[in-house]
């Protein structure tokens, strides 16, 4: 979760985890989630608390980064290809 304050997320280390969970979990049927589910919910839980706080995260940076291209290519007088480049 969150360590002195920091998002895990930051932590290389943890975001290779985190992807590796993430790519796991894509590979299970339902079936076997509902197992991981009845035998350990608390690391269930966990699970959907981390990739439901990284999601949040990257919708978060995807605004930023849509937000400045949007600004980027609105500027007045600005150089290079056209607005609908």
């Amino acid at each position: 979760m969150h360590r002195g304050g920091t998002p895990e997320t930051t932590d290389p280390i943890a975001r290779v985890q985190l992807e590796r969970l993430v790519a796991s979990i894509l590979m299970k049927s339902p079936n076997e989630l509902a197992e991981i589910a009845s035998v350990n919910p608390a690391i269930y839980r966990e699970w959907i608390a981390e990739i439901r706080q990284r999601n949040d995260e990257a919708r978060e940076e995807a605004r930023k980064m849509s937000k400045a291209l949007q600004s980027l290519v609105d500027a007045p007088g600005r150089t290079g290809k056209s607005k609908t480049s």
